[in-house]
């Protein structure tokens, strides 16, 4: 409540002292990157390497082919940020944004970048349900993360949407038709909901998706559907404890693949038939090392196998 009471003398008094840091940044990639930041929650603490990659993924960094390039460019720009006092360094692999910097960039967005940078932001907002239909229409990047969303049932028309953050949520049910009108959807992060079981097949919908994060959520098969994917660059499974199954030749039909994460796990339990995550996960590493075109292959390996 006093924060909602103090905004208006925010607005016209602090935030246009603090927009002068952001009116100096360099360029416009620089600006599009801060604003990026403010899809976060207020005081999260910011992954530096995985803030990099969604900016690669999203466009930002688009004079690089290779992420490992754009790692160093992104590199760069986290530290003109930090010197800016726009960022603040939380440990040496973290970043957060300062509440009053975050709605300062909020503002900016609503104030000033209306036809360029569409954003719907919701993260921390004690959600229980998904944004009705009509707020995802004009939208480009939303963020509804950390929430207490159960289920999305929706089928939106986001013809502009490039980022959706659904991580941190209570997801339990993705409807098949939620992905069907999100074509240029290259960001989707849906990870820690551990109550997520299923990755719906209407996610084969997502034809220009870059970035698929499902990490540390309950899926127990990754759909053949993702075979669609065609375009994807990173891919983090990390912390999926019950993923069972992998059909095969779907990691080796991603030929763009750059960086995969995952924890290998022995699942002599599950059929062997049409699943290179079996046994000692040998179908799996023969298909990771066809991927000519990765030139970043991050595993955190959990059985002590090496490729």
């Amino acid at each position: 409540m006093l924060k909602r009471c103090a905004l208006p003398k925010m607005e016209n008094e602090v935030f246009p002292l603090l927009k002068f840091s952001y009116d100096n940044l360099p360029d416009a990639t620089m600006k599009s990157c801060l604003l990026y930041c403010c899809l976060h929650p207020e005081d999260y603490c910011i992954p530096k390497k995985r803030l990099v990659e969604y900016w690669f993924c999203e466009g930002l960094l688009n004079q690089f082919d290779r992420i490992s390039d754009a790692q160093m460019q992104g590199d760069y720009i986290v530290n003109s940020l930090l010197s800016a006092c726009l960022l603040e360094r939380d440990g040496e692999y973290f970043v957060k944004m300062h509440d009053v910097i975050r709605d300062m960039t909020l503002w900016i967005i609503r104030e000033f970048e209306v036809t360029e940078n569409n954003f719907f932001v919701k993260a921390g907002a004690q959600l229980c349900e998904e944004p009705d239909a009509k707020a995802w229409e004009r939208v480009k990047r939303m963020s509804v993360m950390k929430n207490n969303i159960k289920v999305l049932k929706e089928t939106p028309k986001c013809p502009n949407l490039r980022t959706l953050f659904l991580g941190q949520n209570e997801l339990k049910v993705i409807s098949n038709g939620f992905f069907q009108f999100i074509p240029h959807l290259t960001v989707l992060d849906l990870s820690r909901n551990s109550g997520l079981r299923v990755l719906p097949k209407g996610i084969s919908q997502l034809v220009s998706l870059e970035c698929l994060d499902p990490s540390f959520t309950g899926i127990d098969e990754l759909p053949i559907e993702l075979k669609s994917l065609t375009k994807l660059k990173l891919s983090d499974l990390s912390g999926m404890r019950n993923l069972r199954k992998i059909p095969q030749h779907l990691i080796s039909n991603f030929f763009k693949l750059q960086i995969f994460r995952m924890w290998l796990l022995q699942n002599r339990d599950y059929p062997n038939e049409d699943n290179v995550s079996n046994g000692d996960n040998e179908k799996l590493i023969e298909e990771l090392k066809g991927l000519q075109c990765s030139n970043i292959l991050a595993i955190p390996i959990h059985n002590m196998l090496s490729l």
